[in-house]
């Protein structure tokens, strides 16, 4: 018996592999390009009728939209007014109080007992501050490393005090309690 040879098909040998290698980055950078120039966009029906989006043509009789025949119309959301310093201002609404059923204010506090303000003292945690005195009206700091300063406007239940908690690593280590004269 003769052995099995296979033919062994010589490659053509490189013309210029410059002109190779530039053709080749040239495709490679380009192709993103040209894939977005054509992109179409088609809303067709899919399995149950759910709408399904995808690049190429819908199947007869499948088709919902063609948004390139049919675009979409343009939405305008507003942005947010800018502050005086030209940064963007984040809006808030803020909640008003809770209601009953009946369409009264609830008993339940949204915020601590501005009378426990006076019982604040060092030692507390940033837990036992919030349970007791509610949140603070304005903060502080807060950064890497952990100190924070929170303060309490005055309220009826606190009048014409303004009190400042100052706390580290999560405990309170000063208080400071000023009088605010009308």
């Amino acid at each position: 018996m003769k052995p099995n040879h296979t033919a062994r098909v010589p490659l053509p040998a490189p013309r210029n592999t410059h002109a190779r290698l530039w053709g080749l980055a040239l495709a490679a950078v380009s192709a993103p390009f040209a894939a977005g120039c054509n992109a179409s966009v088609y809303k067709c029906a899919g399995a149950d009728g759910a709408p399904v989006y995808q690049e190429f043509a819908c199947p007869a009789g499948k088709e919902l939209r063609n948004f390139d025949t049919d675009p979409p119309a343009l939405s305008i959301i507003p942005a947010p007014e800018a502050a005086p310093d030209g940064r963007a201002r984040k809006v808030t609404e803020k909640p008003g109080p809770r209601k009953t059923a009946g369409g009264e204010p609830s008993a339940r506090k949204t915020r601590g007992d501005p009378a426990e303000r006076r019982h604040a003292h060092t030692g507390m945690s940033e837990g036992e501050v919030m349970a007791r005195l509610g949140r603070p009206d304005i903060t502080a700091g807060g950064g890497r490393k952990g100190k924070s300063r929170w303060t309490y406007l005055p309220t009826p239940g606190d009048p014409d005090t303004i009190t400042t908690l100052y706390i580290d690593r999560g405990a309170v280590v000063d208080i400071e309690r000023k009088l605010m004269k009308r």
